[in-house]
């Protein structure tokens, strides 16, 4: 099992429970990569890609403007065109139609996957159910917004339609006067990911499982199984392994991840220590592309989107826009405690990878989940491990498959 993010040690406690003995690989601590950094919600309504049919038409604005939560490395873009093409051809509507009924259906089964890890794990009080609220605005925000959640519904996703005094009586501390919102009083949010996954990982170590704190550089495939080659020199001999190192993925050499098309959409986050008690749930203020989320430690402002790989340092201007529209939303200190850049594995399609490797059937892929990680963590975990099994996987995974690229 290579990789200890949210995806990674979901994958480990699936296949333990299916009775398999599991080694985990990774130089870093469990959870402590980009699964720490995220927004925190169980997303069961983001059936939405980031692909859209009129994102041509705005690109000029998001990365010309200075209120933009886009940013791109136009030297990077231009180096991974075959990337940037599929993207684009994603783009289309009955592409971006097709992409949302896929996660919808998928984000249905979310649960089916994520409580057994809760109850595996005694992890169950880093879950809170207050719902969660999308906020616009004014009108023109929000019907520009209408088609997307006229789908999210179609997919399942139930909301309730608010007014601005609806918004001010839900969240009392809001400054700016939003005139238009959506609730989803069902929702999850984790109260701390990093501390989801440790409480993973102190369940896998317990369930006699062994965590090496070492890199994967090579896969070696034969007729009986895989090799794990390290960065120590030393190697691991398995029956399977699975690949879940999110957007590094791509670095092991010996399967062809390349093929794929996986890349980095890099998101940010800062936090104001201390700062919760402002927000009841977390906010999402749609046109600025962020969300603030209370959490165990203080209010997290997450989001953006930057295309830059994942070498290039953190971008000081996206932080900046954090923080100026974490001011604008809430009353806060004038600086963030925590400043914070984390790598979303990304597929041109937003679709995540899951199942066998096209080269050899003890390769099972377990990446690429876009902006849905810790959501989807437990049902591609469960699905793993089903495949890892021989048995038919309790859902369709052929549209996830990475033959869809070849």
């Amino acid at each position: 099992m290579i990789g200890a993010g949210i995806v990674g040690c979901s994958c480990a406690l699936w296949l333990q429970k299916k009775g398999f003995k599991v080694t985990l690989i990774d130089p870093d601590a469990p959870g402590s990569g980009t699964s720490s950094g995220n927004a925190c919600t169980i997303a069961t309504y983001g059936c939405i890609p980031v692909n859209s049919p009129d994102l041509l038409r705005r690109l000029p604005s998001l990365l010309f403007s200075k209120d933009s939560p886009l940013s791109l490395d136009l030297g990077y873009v231009l180096s991974h065109p075959a990337w940037m093409l599929e993207f684009l051809i994603n783009c289309r509507e009955h592409k971006v139609a097709r992409i949302t009924r896929l996660l919808g259906k998928l984000l249905a089964k979310v649960y089916a996957g994520l409580d057994p890890l809760l109850d595996m794990a005694q992890a169950r009080d880093l879950l809170t159910q207050q719902g969660f609220m999308h906020v616009y605005r004014g009108d023109r925000e929000f019907d520009a917004a209408k088609k997307s959640n006229q789908a999210r519904r179609a997919q399942g996703a139930d909301f309730i339609e608010l007014d601005q005094g609806d918004i001010q009586e839900l969240e009392p501390n809001l400054k700016i006067p939003f005139e238009r919102g959506l609730l989803f009083d069902s929702i999850s949010h984790v109260l701390d990911p990093l501390a989801l996954c440790q409480r993973y990982a102190e369940c896998f170590l317990r369930n006699q499982g062994q965590l090496l704190r070492q890199r994967a550089l090579e896969v070696v495939h034969g007729d009986g199984g895989v090799q794990i080659r390290l960065d120590n020199g030393a190697s691991v001999d398995a029956e399977r392994v699975v690949i879940a190192a999110g957007a590094f993925s791509k670095g092991i050499d010996g399967i062809p991840t390349r093929l794929l098309k996986l890349d980095t959409e890099r998101g940010y986050h800062v936090q104001f220590s201390d700062m919760q008690h402002l927000l009841k749930r977390p906010v999402s203020w749609h046109h600025a592309g962020f969300y603030a989320t209370p959490m165990n430690l203080g209010l997290r402002f997450a989001g953006t989107v930057e295309i830059a790989g994942y070498n290039r340092a953190m971008n000081p201007r996206i932080i900046s826009y954090l923080t100026r529209k974490a001011h604008e939303m809430l009353e806060l200190p004038d600086k963030p405690d925590q400043e914070w850049l984390g790598f979303r594995p990304t597929c041109p399609d937003a679709l995540p990878v899951i199942g066998f490797s096209t080269v050899s059937e003890y390769i099972i892929y377990a990446f690429g989940h876009h902006h849905l990680g810790l959501t989807l963590s437990g049902i591609t975990g469960k699905l793993v491990a089903e495949l890892a099994n021989g048995e038919d996987p309790s859902h369709n995974i052929t549209p996830f498959s990475p033959r869809r690229f070849l």
